[in-house]
């Protein structure tokens, strides 16, 4: 996966804040349409998330997803057809983050298509 640079054209959709933590969701018209229609979040859906700390970019980290994708991965992690990638400040992939913890932690939303913040996107105008 690579950094999504023209993620600001799709819409910010949410802000969410957990103590010195702000984190910033961008993603694409066609994926909160699906979502208030009630539809499968499309193929070719990239989520991205700016990680502030104290109000300092810490990191990005990008959802994405493509038909056929996740196949590679156990069924106990897989989250559907969705990638994680993460990204320090500079746009570079960051390699030392743990991936593992984001499949893990998604995985509790298969019913929202593996996104936390489905209802954020359903009240997006």
């Amino acid at each position: 996966m690579v950094f999504p640079e023209r993620y600001k054209e799709g819409m910010h959709y949410a802000t969410v804040k957990r103590g010195n933590i702000t984190e910033e969701l961008f993603t694409s018209s066609a994926a909160i349409d699906a979502v208030k229609k009630g539809q499968t979040i499309p193929s070719g859906t990239v989520i991205t998330m700016e990680d502030y700390r104290d109000g300092k970019l810490f990191r990005y980290v990008v959802m994405e997803k493509r038909n056929g994708w996740g196949a590679e991965y156990p069924p106990e992690m897989r989250n559907g057809e969705w990638d994680f990638q993460a990204f320090n400040a500079d746009k570079s992939v960051n390699r030392s983050e743990n991936l593992d913890r984001c499949f893990a932690c998604h995985k509790g939303q298969a019913k929202h298509d593996f996104v936390f913040t489905t209802d954020r996107m359903k009240s997006t105008k």
